[in-house]
């Protein structure tokens, strides 16, 4: 995958990374798509899911109210976002994109930033809802998640899970089964 950083940012959608390709595969099975922009995807894989050219950026410190991760995310995101819309992909457009995800599972390591954290989980908040997708953002295992973001269970046990609003949904983003051998 070829990335590069700063305004000059190119991102490589081609091939197996056909992000367009593959959600039009899942219209055509007529399917709904749940799309989990992140950028962060989880641990289980390699550096968070992220590009190793990020930690090459003065300054940068990831998931946190940092200025240069800020950027390069609401860059990533916006360009998901924007690919999404001109392929008419969005579910009031046409398309199968029901749902969409910004950051994964941070509630898992927000106090670890102390109110860094909480601005930069409110910082993505906003910025996702900016992005005016006419669809539900969803922030998994965020039990602090706006009002007007779905806050959703991933995990073994999920049965006793309640969203942090009486106006939103109980939603299971992931149903673990078991882990890796």
């Amino acid at each position: 995958m070829n990335l590069c950083i700063f305004h000059f940012s190119q991102y490589y959608f081609e091939d197996r990374f056909d992000l367009v390709r593959f959600v039009k595969l899942v219209a055509a099975e007529g399917l709904f798509f749940f799309l989990r922009i992140g950028p962060y995807a989880c641990a289980e894989w390699n550096f968070g899911g992220f590009p190793v050219w990020l930690r090459d950026i003065p300054g940068i410190e990831f998931r946190t109210d940092n200025e240069p991760y800020k950027a390069e995310m609401e860059t990533f995101v916006t360009k998901i976002v924007d690919m999404m819309k001109a392929e008419k992909l969005y579910s009031w457009q046409g398309g199968p994109i029901i749902l969409q995800q910004i950051e994964n599972e941070y509630g898992n390591i927000q106090s670890k930033y102390g109110q860094a954290g909480k601005r930069y989980m409110q910082w993505a908040a906003q910025m996702a809802l900016g992005l005016d997708t006419g669809i539900p953002w969803v922030m998994c295992r965020q039990t602090d998640a706006p009002e007007q973001i779905l806050d959703t269970c991933n995990a073994f046990y999920c049965d006793g899970f309640e969203p942090n609003s009486y106006n939103k949904p109980k939603i299971w983003t992931e149903d673990w089964d078991g882990w890796y051998v």
